[in-house]
């Protein structure tokens, strides 16, 4: 409009015609901001929030795997991933594109929305490498403070397993506990809920059980069953409370509960298994705490190791009646004071791990199961979603190891 009135504008006096230019300048511009900002709008209607938004966790996922919560509608794309030079000692090195994730979710409604999130291990699909669905869950939204969800969980235990992302904790690798007694990444098949109240999140799900005839004398590692056509026989209870008792401070815990014996007439129908851990978490300016104490046991790990000894004497797993695991992780920000966005933080881990705790009479002992470890290293994050860590590992029963690691995560 503003244009077909220009021929008109010309036909008035030299200065009234200066003032009404600078008018329609002026208006032009308005209505350029207007175009623009109804095309953005119309992208997002159209595609979901893709672009960098402020996130915050929801019950326990991690920052890029909430990025769908902060959708009103439409798909949400995030991701993280981990790059790894390896230096053990005695060991030839290694370099790995150790992990590449990617999250996709989508909104349906206020209501109802699907998350996933989609790995690929060491680069590909040979060479040990794998691709999997690491979670993937439809879930209802009744209220802001309490949902319902199904599918393949990630188990809300310890600190690590549902808030995984490099830039989640500092050190290059996951703490060993984690890794044996939770053991993380841990994710199954099943139905649950999840829920805020003032200070209090909660979690409770019930899952497939843990598959007991894998497990041996290094922890329960072995008996995931990952989502892929589980046996679902024998199901098992989780529970897990979060205290936040002021910003900064959480304090919480968690159990899980569950028969691992499922269908394997092998192992007598009974292989009880119970985890429970306590855990903390301190951030005060540029000080950063986690500390973590875990502990399983396993009733009938003597008949268990019985199974297999009367087919072959020589085949002893020496499952262990009792796992125990604890470590404390400090680091520090020595760039929180000065103007730079940069963070660089030297850190340390103390770790201690028996996962041959207390034996029954049939099993073997092997000390290098009851093993210190203590890491030291330093963290570097240029920016947001992009962290670089350098780290040795020191372990009184196994080899050091130095190693370097590149991760990201959006």
């Amino acid at each position: 409009m503003s244009l077909l009135l220009l021929p008109l504008v010309l036909l008035l006096p030299q200065d009234q015609v200066s003032d009404r230019l600078d008018a329609l300048a002026r208006e032009n511009q308005i209505l350029n901001a207007k175009i623009e900002a109804l095309a953005d709008e119309l992208e997002r209607r159209d595609l979901g929030e893709l672009a960098p938004s402020e996130l915050t966790r929801v019950a326990g996922m991690g920052l890029s795997a909430s990025r769908i919560y902060s959708n009103d509608h439409g798909t949400s794309v995030g991701g993280y991933g981990e790059f790894l030079y390896n230096l053990p000692a005695g060991a030839g090195n290694t370099f790995d594109a150790l992990r590449g994730v990617l999250y996709v979710g989508h909104r349906f409604n206020e209501s109802w929305l699907v998350n996933t999130e989609i790995e690929f291990e060491h680069g590909s699909t040979s060479k040990a490498g794998s691709a999997s669905l690491e979670f993937g869950y439809v879930e209802y939204l009744a209220s802001e403070s309490f949902a319902l969800r199904g599918g393949l969980l990630l188990v809300p235990m310890g600190l690590v397993n549902e808030n995984h992302e490099p830039t989640a904790y500092l050190p290059v690798s996951r703490p060993k506990v984690e890794q044996k007694l939770m053991p993380s990444t841990w994710r199954e098949m099943g139905l649950g809920a999840w829920g805020r109240k003032g200070n209090l999140d909660w979690r409770t799900y019930v899952v497939n059980g843990l598959r007991g005839a894998n497990f041996d004398d290094s922890g329960l590692r072995g008996g995931r069953q990952k989502g892929s056509k589980a046996d679902a026989e024998d199901l098992a209870f989780v529970e897990r409370v979060d205290w936040h008792a002021f910003p900064g401070l959480t304090v919480g815990g968690s159990f899980y509960v569950g028969n691992s014996a499922g269908n394997n007439e092998n192992l007598g129908g009974s292989l009880g298994t119970q985890i429970v851990e306590l855990h903390v978490t301190w951030q005060e300016g540029p000080w950063r705490l986690q500390a973590l104490a875990a502990q399983a046991k396993v009733d009938g790990a003597e008949a268990f190791n019985q199974s297999f000894i009367d087919v072959d004497p020589m085949d002893n797993p020496s499952l262990a009646n009792t796992l125990r695991g604890a470590y404390l992780q400090l680091g520090y920000n020595v760039l929180a004071s000065s103007e730079s966005s940069m963070a660089l933080s030297p850190y340390i881990r103390f770790e201690t791990l028996d996962t041959q705790a207390c034996l029954p009479s049939n099993a073997l002992a092997d000390p290098s199961f009851d093993e210190d470890i203590v890491t030291v290293g330093l963290a570097l994050e240029p920016t947001d979603g992009v962290i670089i860590k350098l780290d040795y590992a020191r372990s009184d029963e196994n080899s050091d190891r130095t190693a370097l690691l590149i991760g990201y995560s959006f």
